[in-house]
């Protein structure tokens, strides 16, 4: 299984097929006993209410009245208990089937094992204080407001003391959890006046604050808001293009008794949208680098423990550094960090040791080959892409970048 999350979020979608929206069939089961459970205490009430009106028709001749609605009782128990009891048993039945695929096809692809038997490669002395500094960053990124400081000034010193985050960094993340406190508590100034005239972001929070007065019942506020707005947003920015996200709005306040917005997701996308944009401008990272390194480990123990199981059978070892003896395929957002480039000239992946490098024509190549090429420096030489003759003094060293 080379796509672990992707198999794990489509099993367990699994889980709730067949059911009804939002349920589970371990929860239908907890709905229909307790529904068995009302119906046999209406039943229990009937037939208190009969024994109290035979024990007051005593002398009077209604035994087969009696014996019939006693009869229509038993029945009406029979078939409560037949539905309970089937319902039950298929709902168990399809919960056990849809757990046993689970485990069979996800957590079966997990293994039990000891991670210094799987990962034997020794950890560099020199790099714990990339590890070191990369808890830091994460702790800045996800956890500001779990530190014992909550001032900013205070959160900024105890992140550059204690876990040695430049204080630079760290400014602009405790501004970017002040403002998702604030916009995840549904106050939105904070985060309208960051963002961009104009922006996407701008557009979505003039959305949120339209659904929060629609959410409220006042109808005129919310046509009025978007009024006010809107028209203008889509004129300024020509994005004629999201005036289908407005027409539902508007739609609600005429058709609809009761405001049928989804709040939730709106928020979320409004968070997301703003952490993306905020990252992009100050120049952080969107995913701390301790999540990703993390991430790609879990996925890639799987290879490991296969690896490390055929070289205790087959007696092998693997010599190449810096390189696995497997290839491990990882989410689009986990690959996306590490750019690879090709050298055309000598075949060969650009590394450390190997850096590209540009020509004045803005072709690229490789280190070793444009040392080939130029002699190590001593003479000119032709583009191996088109006729521009170039020297090694006008050659720049390339920087992949994520745009």
């Amino acid at each position: 299984m080379s796509e672990l999350l992707s198999t794990l979020g489509t099993e367990y979608q699994k889980l709730t097929d067949g059911a009804a929206a939002g349920q589970t069939h371990l929860k239908k089961c907890l709905e229909d006993t307790h529904e068995f459970k009302i119906n046999v205490k209406k039943l229990k009430g009937y037939l208190a209410k009969q024994i109290q009106e035979e024990e007051q028709d005593k002398g009077h001749n209604n035994s087969a009245k009696l014996v019939k609605k006693r009869q229509v009782a038993i029945e009406k128990l029979n078939k409560l208990h037949n539905n309970w009891d089937n319902g039950v048993k298929k709902s168990i039945k399809l919960a056990t089937q849809q757990h046993s695929r689970f485990q069979k096809n996800a957590l079966n692809k997990l293994y039990d094992f000891e991670l210094d038997q799987v990962y034997t490669n020794q950890f560099p002395p020199n790099a714990r204080k990339y590890v070191d500094q990369a808890i830091g960053l994460h702790i800045s990124r996800y956890n500001v407001f779990d530190l014992p400081e909550q001032d900013a000034g205070t959160m900024v010193e105890y992140l550059e003391h204690v876990y040695g985050v430049d204080p630079a960094v760290s400014t602009n993340f405790v501004e970017m959890a002040q403002i998702l406190r604030e916009l995840r508590h549904d106050s939105l100034e904070p985060c309208m006046a960051w963002c961009s005239p104009g922006s996407d972001l701008e557009f979505e929070l003039h959305l949120l604050r339209a659904m929060f007065l629609l959410q409220s019942g006042d109808k005129l506020a919310t046509y009025q808001y978007l009024l006010k707005y809107i028209p203008g947003f889509l004129t300024q920015t020509q994005k004629t293009s999201l005036r289908h996200r407005v027409a539902p709005l508007l739609a609600q306040l005429v058709a609809m008794p009761k405001s049928g917005v989804n709040l939730s997701e709106q928020r979320n996308k409004c968070v997301d949208l703003f952490t993306s944009e905020y990252c992009a401008r100050n120049s952080l990272p969107f995913n701390s680098s301790l999540f990703l390194v993390v991430m790609s480990g879990i996925i890639s123990f799987q290879f490991f423990i296969k690896y490390r199981t055929l070289q205790a059978a087959r007696h092998v070892d693997w010599s190449t550094e810096n390189e696995l003896p497997f290839n491990v395929k990882l989410p689009d957002f986990l690959t996306s960090f590490h750019p690879v480039f090709i050298c055309p000239v000598l075949k060969e992946e650009t590394t450390t040791e190997n850096p590209p490098y540009a020509l004045p024509c803005h072709h690229i190549i490789s280190r070793f080959s444009l040392d080939k090429l130029s002699k190590n420096g001593t003479c000119n030489f032709k583009c191996p892409y088109c006729p521009v003759t170039a020297s090694r003094s006008k050659t720049t060293k390339v920087n992949f970048v994520i745009l």
